[in-house]
């Protein structure tokens, strides 16, 4: 396939994308099964050569020769940043073809290969489908082996159409319109948005949303907008009628055609299929993790990385046709418009839907769900991800140097040693309204067991008992205690923000509530913040809001590195302590059983406050 220069020069940047991400021209001969590669160039990518030469040297599996079209001496010399260097070679017209497997071209230039050659373009297309798409998928999923996950390739080629073609230069006419639109000129808006009921001022909103700012590390993200038709809200998009309470989560990833480009929020894929799953009574909840750029799969992947899915979550990311890895899952919905449908009806300009076309795409992934059975426990098992070598893709046993390596084994294990001597420091996390001697139980076996332990007070005034009381009778409690630290919870440890049906546990004590947000927060941002290792709670027997607390820190901590204790709870009488006793006592005035339930600074808290008015 001859190629432009322009072109050329796109694909030699992707090709040393690759290159750092760790894929690399050995690594796709022996995938490849070529064992005598012969490296067609030219003099203009002398410099790029040298990059494969480079690997060819680390990497001793093989050899690799080079021949070059436009040179006649035996050997290239180059200088960068005054560094000298060579590759010995011949001229192309001087090999022989019959001692190699495999002509590699790394140039524009037509040569007779006798039907052996690798074109450029072929080998840039396999090299990003390595590495943009399958190497991070199959990582991905070896840490959450438990999720389904599917690639995804959506209906928007035309030309598979009857009239497509044509289709498509009728179409683009509505570009225009929307141009006027966005530049707030009074135009009458195209089919099928005459009949939604939008102003041009609405629609200029919905069509401008998702300004895309770019981030340190190289992704971007959509700027917030709380325009009632876009909403978007820490750079995702929100999904309209999310549930509460669910059994797992559905993530779509990719660019504008899951964003929802052209359509209002409560209109995009994610929100018309979580009508449906609402409507079926699926315990499902989906989330837009996609950001607006089409090709920019460094952003898909760097949202992907940073999910914490849960068994039986599932995961729709999007990929062109041509880049889906081989031994991954693809849902093909390339045909979700064929006839009966008008696929004229489903587009707003090229390759993009509008909200009916956004409709019939969230209908055929429910489709697809149900008639697969996606939504029981069926199990998904994928391929184990290739080794992540640590540099130029390359076998520490194969690496230049006699195959030395920094994984050694005696060293590992001095580690490990220095590891045993760092500080264990735990977390209890506690509401104590008001404080018992069953919480004191808790800081003392917890206590027992960590170098230090931070206790986390519930610091949301949801409770009976201030928080400044709670806080305070715990400080006053746990006093003898040296390696004990006293701390408000915050907004982002059991608070109205990430955990809002702790504080309507009465009413939730049937139905299953989602804590994940929260435990999610302290596994990633308030665990590492203090050096905490070991999460501390207290078995719940009655309260089953509290008990789906522990069960989803029990799933979700180990991912984080952060391990989950779970305490018997202290009895009196066969029953165990609870400040549930406690409240029950005072409302009776039965001072004679509190003081078996709680310390003696909480008791004479009580004591002052309450006897006064029984």
């Amino acid at each position: 396939m001859e190629i432009s220069m322009e072109s050329y020069e796109k694909l030699e940047i992707r090709m040393r994308d690759c290159f750092t991400g760790g894929y690399t021209l050995p690594q796709y001969c022996i995938d490849n099964g070529i064992k005598k590669p012969l490296f067609v160039s030219d003099k203009r990518l002398i410099k790029f050569v040298w990059e494969v030469y480079v690997q060819f040297g680390y990497d001793k599996r093989m050899p690799a020769h080079f021949s070059f079209l436009d040179l006649p001496t035996d050997r290239v010399r180059f200088s960068i940043n005054n560094i000298i260097g060579s590759i010995n070679f011949k001229n192309f017209s001087e090999i022989n073809l019959d001692d190699y497997d495999a002509i590699i071209s790394l140039t524009t230039k037509k040569f007779d290969s006798k039907d052996k050659a690798v074109s450029f373009f072929e080998l840039t297309k396999y090299f990003i489908r390595k590495t943009y798409a399958e190497i991070p998928a199959m990582n991905f999923l070896k840490r959450f082996p438990k999720v389904k996950f599917f690639y995804t390739i959506l209906p928007i080629n035309l030309k598979r159409y009857e009239g497509g073609a044509e289709f498509v230069q009728i179409v683009e006419s509505n570009r225009e319109i929307i141009n006027k639109i966005k530049a707030g000129k009074d135009t009458i808006l195209p089919t099928p948005y005459d009949k939604s009921g939008y102003t041009n001022q609405d629609f200029a909103s919905i069509i401008d949303f998702g300004k895309t700012v770019a981030n340190l590390d190289g992704s971007s993200t959509m700027r917030d907008n709380d325009h009632p038709l876009v909403r978007i809200k820490n750079g995702q998009r929100i999904t309209a009628n999310q549930p509460e309470h669910f059994q797992n989560r559905i993530y779509f990833i990719g660019p504008c055609h899951f964003t929802g480009l052209f359509a209002a929020y409560d209109k995009t894929i994610e929100s018309h299929l979580q009508k449906m799953l609402n409507e079926h009574n699926l315990p499902y909840r989906v989330e837009n993790e996609s950001q607006r750029i089409a090709f920019r799969y460094q952003d898909m992947f760097y949202n992907l990385n940073n999910l914490n899915p849960a068994p039986g979550d599932i995961i729709f990311l999007w990929i062109t046709n041509n880049l889906h890895a081989d031994n991954l899952p693809v849902l093909d919905l390339s045909d979700a418009f064929d006839p009966p449908r008008d696929y004229r009806k489903l587009y707003i300009v090229n390759r993009h839907f509008n909200e009916l076309g956004y409709k019939v795409i969230a209908e055929k992934f429910f489709e697809i769900l149900t008639q697969n059975n996606f939504f029981r426990d069926a199990e998904f098992n994928y391929p184990s991800p290739p080794p992540i070598y640590h540099r130029y893709g390359i076998p520490p046993q194969f690496e230049q140097g006699g195959g030395k390596s920094f994984v050694n084994a005696e060293l590992e294990a001095y580690k490990k040693q220095l590891k045993a001597k760092r500080p264990k420091l735990g977390a209890l996390v506690m509401n104590c309204n008001p404080f018992t001697l069953g919480h004191l139980y808790l800081v003392e076996y917890a206590a027992a067991r960590v170098d230090k332990l931070y206790i986390f007070v519930v610091e949301e005034d949801k409770s009976e008992f201030p928080f400044a009381d709670r806080i305070e009778l715990m400080r006053q409690g746990v006093k003898d205690f040296s390696n004990v630290e006293v701390l408000p919870s915050g907004k982002f440890i059991i608070s109205q923000t990430t955990f809002s049906g702790y504080f309507s546990k009465a009413e939730l004590q049937d139905v299953t509530v989602d804590s994940s947000e929260d435990v999610e927060i302290f596994g990633k941002e308030i665990a590492p913040t203090l050096g905490i290792t070991v999460r501390f709670a207290g078995e719940e027997p009655k309260d089953n809001v509290t008990r789906q607390y522990n069960e989803t820190m029990k799933k979700i901590l180990p991912r984080y590195g952060v391990e989950f204790c779970e305490i018997p709870r202290k009895e009196m009488g066969g029953e165990p302590i609870s400040a549930s006793s406690v409240r029950e006592a005072l409302k009776v005035g039965d001072f004679d059983k509190i003081k078996n339930l709680v310390p003696t600074t909480t008791l004479l808290y009580l004591r002052g406050r309450f006897s006064a008015t029984k």
